[in-house]
């Protein structure tokens, strides 16, 4: 199979997070492009040119198994989450099967695999000229690498056996690099979640909070890759927000000067 073949196969949606509206509608998903068409292993890596009810976005593949190609259209159930828990990720593409994450000491459940994605997601969205010839395709795909190892044990176990070849083979420096992405983004899950839950504001990554995680899941499952898209908001400058305290401070003196005037 040729690499457009492939990499159509890897196309990721960012993020999960809590729930905050199951949508009952379904969205129509179309392949445009390889974005900033950069391999590795033999494959594509995200982000991928996917348009949504006609509108052309980013996306992150979350699945490394599924073929499609350029042109291919499907309908898929958009999530878009706050939290993240097992009550969540019911009706995902995932929901009963976790990878790798147990392997590498972290996470055991879908849910904090699915948050660990989210996290490796906004890493990649961050990157300097996201998505364009420019960004660090070498980042970019190893971040790739670790979000499909998330979901897919045995391809997890492919990079780190001795000799691998063909389609996902990664160098010895690469294979380290997407363990540890694994590992750090595990260690973030872990301090935002409690009870089960993990609630992805409590989560910075450079800078900006992750608000929420939206996963469009294939209907039927078995249909397209899955694919994730996460919601960054950088938080306020201490300047910002002590001006912000200083016009509400001046708020308040003029309401008690007019109460005090109309009490005369």
């Amino acid at each position: 199979m040729n690499n457009s073949m492939r990499w159509s196969v890897r196309v990721l949606v960012l993020g999960v997070a809590g729930l905050v509206s199951v949508a009952l509608a379904q969205d129509t998903l179309t392949v445009q492009n390889t974005a900033a068409s950069a391999p590795m292993g033999g494959v594509y890596t995200s982000p991928y040119g996917i348009s949504v009810n006609g509108t052309p976005t980013l996306l992150i593949c979350d699945d490394f198994e599924t073929d499609i190609y350029v042109g291919y259209s499907w309908q898929a159930t958009p999530n878009t989450l706050t939290q993240i828990s097992a009550t969540t990720v019911s009706p995902l593409k995932f929901d009963s099967s976790p990878g790798s994450s147990a392997v590498l000491g972290g996470p055991s459940n879908v849910a904090e695999d699915y948050a660990t994605a989210a996290v490796l997601s906004a890493e990649l969205m961050t990157l300097p000229n996201f998505g364009t010839p420019s960004e660090d395709t070498e980042t970019a795909g190893e971040l790739s690498y670790a979000i499909w190892s998330v979901f897919d044990s045995s391809l997890y176990s492919s990079l780190t056996s001795t000799g691998s070849t063909g389609f996902g083979s990664l160098t010895t420096t690469e294979v380290d690099a997407v363990e540890n992405d694994i590992k750090s983004a595990q260690i973030l899950v872990a301090g935002a979640t409690t009870a089960g839950t993990t609630n992805l504001d409590d989560i910075s990554i450079n800078g900006e909070s992750i608000t929420s995680l939206t996963v469009y899941t294939p209907i039927p499952v078995g249909a397209s890759q899955e694919f994730l898209t996460v919601t960054l908001a950088e938080p306020p400058s201490p300047a910002l927000l002590g001006t912000d305290l200083l016009a509400l401070a001046g708020l308040i003196l003029i309401a008690r000067r007019r109460w005090a005037s109309s009490a005369v």
